[in-house]
């Protein structure tokens, strides 16, 4: 039976604090993955450890793809000045891509026998590791990937962001912020500062104060996309979708904010039938009283016919993707654009 596979991410982050703890570091260092917030996390860990404030002398920097493998070269070559190391950052040269030709045994070669007085960062959001480059530097350096952490990985970060400064956090406070958040991990770092800086006083975080601090974007975003809908609007409909996605928003996540909300238009449709007062409609529906005018409006956009059948349209979404009918992103495209199409008013 196969062993369970290492998170990647997980390796990257102990590996590299490994390395400043204990003072031994690798001569080459490759950032790279999909999470840039980890990857300027410790870039920033790395360069902090192993360059001097002040020293312009023993730091290079070298960023962006005008960059050329020469340079590179020469700089790794170079020795360090009063010093017993010099580091060099190489952020976004795309040279562990593509290289010319006729300078890739050279540059390969430089990279194989890297000066022990030469501490070299790559920073790239893509590698290609079919590249004999990249081959090379994985047998001699360390390579540590970021990749988006798994549900467990992110709980546990956002509970030790929400208590750095001491403050006990309830475990309902985390899944009520990256709710309100999503996993973009700017953002859940941006909105726990805010958070340890509310319940300063009082020492604990609570779900509570998320919900009174977080202005959760993702809900946002769906309320725009209904007023979308409402218009017959798909293609603005379908950008608010890709936001989403950019707020790393997971389909089934859309799914059910979009759901909830069809059935909070359709409540507030009966009650203001029933002339029922709009604290009570504010209470009954979960939606807070500052935004109730708002949402009233986009309410009446749309007839109870409508908004029933968009709830179930909702459903048969939510049964295609547990069927495996359809991938969780195509189901909510697709909802999305019948959702849209011209409707019959009733």
């Amino acid at each position: 039976m196969a062993g369970k596979k290492e998170n990647p991410t997980l390796v990257a982050v102990n590996t590299i604090n490994d390395h400043i703890k204990n003072g031994s570091f690798s001569r080459l260092y490759v950032l790279t993955g999909t999470e840039g917030y980890l990857i300027s996390q410790y870039k920033h860990a790395l360069l902090e450890a192993l360059v001097t404030p002040g020293d312009t002398m023993n730091y290079n920097v070298f960023a962006g793809d005008k960059v050329n493998a020469v340079q590179l070269i020469e700089a790794i070559n170079t020795m360090p000045f009063f010093s017993d190391h010099r580091t060099i950052l190489a952020e976004g040269t795309g040279l562990l891509k593509k290289v010319p030709e006729e300078l890739i045994d050279n540059f390969i070669n430089a990279l194989e026998n890297i000066p022990d007085t030469t501490r070299l960062i790559f920073v790239e959001s893509e590698v290609d590791a079919r590249t004999r480059i990249y081959k090379a530097v994985s047998k001699i350096g360390t390579v540590a990937k970021f990749e988006a952490p798994d549900s467990s990985m992110l709980n546990a970060w956002v509970k030790k962001a929400l208590s750095e400064d001491g403050a006990t956090v309830e475990d309902k406070a985390v899944f009520a912020l990256i709710n309100a958040v999503g996993q973009d991990m700017n953002r859940l770092s941006n909105e726990a500062a805010k958070l340890r800086a509310y319940a300063a006083d009082k020492g604990s975080i609570t779900a509570i104060d998320v919900d009174l601090v977080c202005e959760n974007e993702a809900e946002n975003k769906v309320f725009a996309m209904l007023d979308a809908i409402a218009a017959h609007d798909s293609e603005k409909a379908l950008l608010l979708y890709s936001d989403l996605e950019q707020l790393k928003t997971p389909p089934m996540q859309t799914l059910a904010l979009i759901r909830k909300r069809f059935m909070q238009l359709s409540q507030l449709k009966v009650m203001q039938k029933d002339k029922e007062e709009n604290s009570v409609m504010a209470k009954y529906t979960g939606i807070h009283p500052f935004y109730l005018k708002d949402t009233l409006k986009q309410a009446n956009s749309f007839t109870m016919k409508e908004l029933l059948s968009a709830s179930e349209k909702c459903a048969d979404a939510e049964l295609d993707i547990k069927a495996g009918r359809l991938t969780d992103k195509n189901a909510v495209e697709m909802l999305i654009l019948h959702l849209c199409l011209k409707k019959t008013k009733g």
